[in-house]
């Protein structure tokens, strides 16, 4: 990889910067109204505070200061106004002089320097921070400017990093590991500034050699389908900095980055869009939260893939136009980046994706009436849980109307420092106990473990299956054990339980809400802020639908509604069934053989056995 770029425009192309002058269409207009209102303030330099009581205060206040950073250089770029340039680079020199970076030197009482000090993620999103500023200004700075940013770097970034992860052999616990954000944030950022300062820093050759040699198994490990096991705000967080790195590479090498043409790194851009139904997030595990970032667009652009242009494009346009200030909600500095990666002209382009699928590297599956919008959608866990970040989730589903989750998994978007300790599935967000999942004897599928998907298809209706026998605790000994969710002519979500189990116990299948619920003797309207569905329940056994209330950690959150349908006595073979139609009330009944379901234009007769639904193929 060469070490000597451009004067500047690694990150950002000279092109892209000479648009702001005059910038085309609707969005990009807005968005520039709405940077212009984030900048302002910012040039008097105010002091970066955030909570010095939160999990990792450090790393907030790294990112809310990048913000800033990018935002008005920029603006500084868009105006020509020098006082935006100022405020940027003090941002750096206070950065420059925060006593620590490293929240694990705070807690400990020691320096960033000392022995065994982990460089962390702060240290790899404030890297980036110089990289953007020093390939933003380098053929502007002042000899007095260049040396501060060259010494932050050398002293802050540089040193720590290859403390950290210089000797392979012996580097920090995520330097090549390849699911994790921490291995792009960490290496994506000390690479990202080493290559932008190219010779103007004696050791960038080396630092870029290890950055480049930490993210390789990132990328390379993602499948055929780009399904990112950490889910989707950890998605949107490792692959920031990944694809920043290397699509800078590429520029500065005059060629893609040979990661940039694998298969799993073109469909990883699609991955996100299909987990997350008209802009909400319908994933599994920590962080299920999705907002759409520019750098997405930048890639798509890059990889030709016109298809997820369009709709990451879409997005964009639909939030800046429904909330005049959506993008200053962003973690990161999305108003500014915007302006940048936005295209010109938003093409057409059609999203042929299928409407019913499983990842096989992740084992998520979902079930989709149409695309890009989707009326009616579910997602359904299935696969592995041999990640970070991942849950005791395993079954769960997240079911979506037009866009509004009305049934799902309680968002950790909170950490403690519980939340990554040995009692972490103790808590109730993270354990099974907040899940929409199948519970066998009162417990949901262990964690770790593994439940097999695929795709099946019936006489008018097509879905998911997961096989859950194989992965139930010794507790639960089971012939058969089956969660199938399926669409039936894109009316209606119909998902069928079926357990036969070796000695008789109870059968339970769980939804979580925060609509409003209305419950019935054996159906429940949950109704939320501009959608609503109809849950129907039967079974083959004497069941029961009551409703409890969530347990969240943090008593400020509002508690979650839970519907538990499930056997009112012990039994050994069970069928649970659940109907679920938007709009409009559906009927289900089971006999010894057949499911029957009516809804506004559908109705169907599916026959079951012991194994699950006959016919499934």
């Amino acid at each position: 990889m060469s070490t000597t770029p451009l004067l500047h425009g690694l990150l950002v192309p000279a092109e892209r910067r000479a648009r702001l002058h005059a910038l085309p269409g609707a969005v990009l207009p807005r968005a520039a109204a709405q940077l212009t209102a984030l900048a302002a303030p910012w040039v008097d330099v105010p002091p970066v505070t955030v909570d010095e009581t939160a999990h990792n205060w450090h790393l907030t206040r790294a990112r809310v200061l990048q913000v800033r950073v990018i935002s008005l250089l920029v603006e500084y770029a868009r105006t020509g106004e020098a006082r935006f340039r100022a405020a940027a680079l003090a941002y750096l020199r206070a950065m420059a002089a925060w006593e620590h970076w490293s929240w694990h030197a705070w807690r400990n009482g020691t320096s960033d320097a000392a022995p065994g000090i982990l460089y962390d993620l702060t240290f790899g999103e404030n890297a980036f921070t110089l990289a953007w500023a020093w390939d933003w200004l380098s053929d502007e700075l002042t000899p007095t400017e260049r040396a501060e940013i060259l010494a932050t770097a050398e002293r802050r970034v540089f040193a720590p990093y290859l403390r950290a992860n210089g000797d392979p052999a012996n580097a920090a616990w995520y330097y090549q590991r390849p699911d994790s954000n921490w291995n792009t944030v960490c290496n994506g950022g000390a690479g990202t500034l080493a290559l932008v300062l190219g010779d103007a820093y004696r050791d960038s050759a080396r630092v870029l050699a290890v950055a480049e040699a930490g993210v390789t198994p990132y990328f390379a490990r993602l499948g055929d389908d780009g399904a990112w096991p950490e889910g989707l705000g950890y998605w949107g967080y490792g692959h920031r900095y990944g694809f920043y790195f290397l699509l800078a590479a590429s520029r500065g090498a005059g060629r893609r980055h040979p990661l940039l043409d694998r298969p799993g790194s073109r469909a990883t851009l699609r991955f996100p869009l299909l987990f997350t139904p008209h802009g909400t997030a319908a994933g599994f595990g920590d962080v299920n939260v999705f907002f759409p970032l520019p750098f997405h667009l930048y890639a798509a652009e890059v990889l030709a893939l016109p298809d997820v242009a369009a709709e990451v494009a879409r997005r964009f346009a639909h939030l800046v136009d429904a909330d005049p200030a959506a993008l200053a909600a962003s973690p990161w500095a999305s108003a500014a980046e915007l302006l940048l990666w936005y295209p010109d002209a938003p093409a057409e382009a059609a999203c042929a994706w299928p409407r019913v699928d499983v990842l096989p590297s992740t084992g998520w599956g979902y079930v989709a009436d149409c695309w890009p919008a989707p009326h009616l959608y579910a997602a359904v866990r299935g696969g592995n849980t041999d990640a970070p970040h991942t849950h005791q989730d395993l079954t769960s589903v997240q079911l979506v109307v037009d866009g509004e989750r009305l049934a799902g998994n309680p968002v950790v978007d909170e950490y403690y420092d519980t939340t990554f300790d040995v009692q972490r599935y103790q808590l109730y967000e993270i354990g099974a106990a907040s899940k929409s999942a199948l519970f066998i004897n009162g417990v949901g599928v262990p964690h770790p473990g593994c439940v097999p998907a695929e795709v099946v298809h019936g006489d008018g209706w097509e879905g998911v299956r997961l096989d859950v026998a194989g992965a139930l605790a010794p507790g639960c000994q089971a012939h058969t054990a089956t969660r199938t969710v399926l669409h039936l002519g894109g009316a209606a979500l119909l998902i069928v339980d079926r357990v036969v189990l070796a000695h008789p116990g109870l059968v339970e299948a769980r939804f979580h809400s925060e609509a409003r619920v209305r419950r019935h003797t054996a159906s429940a309207w949950l109704t939320g802020t501009r959608a609503r569905l109809h849950l129907a329940f039967a079974a083959n056994a004497p069941a029961r639908l009551c409703e409890s209330r969530g347990l969240p950690t943090n008593l400020t959150c509002p508690a979650e509604s839970i519907l538990r349908w499930g056997l009112t006595a012990f039994a050994e073979d069970v069928l649970l069934v659940t109907l679920c139609t938007p709009d409009a009330r559906g009927r289900v009944r089971v006999t010894p053989t057949h499911i029957h379901v009516a809804v506004p234009g559908v109705h169907a007769r599916l026959a079951y056995t012991r194994e699950g639904l006959a016919g499934a193929s």
